[in-house]
């Protein structure tokens, strides 16, 4: 196989994505100073008009930081794992994300559904013997959650349940996929009823159940991801990381994303999009086992209101 070429110009591509998604969020911000430093004076400021201009950015703010909310989205990611456990390199991993709901209108137990789709672009860190520079290019294996959103609990309180499923895109790739068809239950519980925060969690448990590469292993991984947000004025946000921790039934073993998010929703124009980065920190080391130690996160995602 030929790899040097190739890897050559998927690091570049992904040091590109990397530098636009930092430019796309410091512009924003940019953007956002400027426009608060050309406000006229208190004198000749509509209140009214600003105020409910805040209370819209907050409003789509909170749904953007909920994966329950009926908000469409698509979201475009790129998380660079700066260093390793195990492993004297780098990585990254580009991600794709759509998120899809509509109102089905069940009952109680299913008003609507949300799909969360999710496809990665990985390049590993230096692998010995992978190709000429050790790192493995190519697609990972794409998630699907599907959530039916449900009304069994009190007002502010948001409970969603559903299957997920891993489809192993990843191909023959042994580095960058598990070369195995999974799937298992999903299920979110988001809590809004403390004023300007959001707490929950999310979790999902998922089996291996046909492999499409033979020397593939079997799989059982639980993932659990915190939900805590803290929103503030004009759209600015705090959160825990948006990167589930998992749990390797098989080969007993963690892997954390400890850190924070700082986030904001805002407008492109007339496009409302959701502008974030965060840091976040994995202590976990198994011997001779590579794992991501530092990872920087950028996200912009283009925010769809549906009303």
């Amino acid at each position: 196989m030929k790899h040097v070429n190739r890897n050559k110009l998927s690091t570049l591509t992904l040091k590109l994505v990397n530098i636009a998604l930092l430019v796309g969020l410091m512009s924003g911000s940019g953007a956002i100073l400027a426009h608060e430093a050309d406000k006229p004076a208190a004198a000749d400021q509509k209140p009214t008009s600003a105020t409910a201009d805040e209370s819209a950015a907050a409003s789509l703010a909170e749904k953007a930081t909920d994966p329950t909310a009926l908000l469409m989205q698509l979201r475009l990611q790129d998380s660079f794992f700066a260093s390793y456990h195990n492993a004297d390199s780098y990585g990254n991993a580009a991600l794709f994300q759509a998120v899809l709901p509509a109102k089905l209108g069940w009952g109680s137990a299913a008003e609507a559904i949300i799909n969360r789709w999710t496809m990665p672009y990985v390049t590993t860190p230096r692998i010995a013997g992978v190709s000429d520079d050790g790192r493995s290019v190519g697609f990972g294996d794409s998630v699907l959650n599907t959530f039916f959103v449900t009304s069994w609990l009190p007002k502010g309180q948001k409970l969603a349940w559903g299957p997920t499923i891993t489809v192993p895109t990843a191909g023959d790739n042994e580095f960058t996929g598990a070369g195995s068809w999974q799937a298992g239950p999903v299920v979110a519980f988001v809590n809004t009823n403390t004023p300007s925060w959001q707490w929950g969690a999310m979790a999902y448990q998922q089996w291996s159940f046909n492999k499409t590469r033979k020397n593939a292993e079997n799989v059982s991984i639980l993932s659990l991801q915190p939900i805590i947000t803290k929103h503030f004025s004009g759209g600015w946000y705090i959160s825990a990381p948006d990167t589930p921790n998992t749990y390797d039934f098989k080969n007993k073993r963690w892997n954390l994303n400890l850190g924070a998010v700082v986030g904001r929703v805002t407008k492109w124009g007339p496009q409302p999009i959701q502008l974030f980065g965060g840091v976040y920190f994995n202590p976990v080391s198994y011997d001779d086992v590579p794992s991501a130690k530092v990872t920087i996160k950028f996200n912009i995602s283009f925010l769809m209101p549906t009303g």
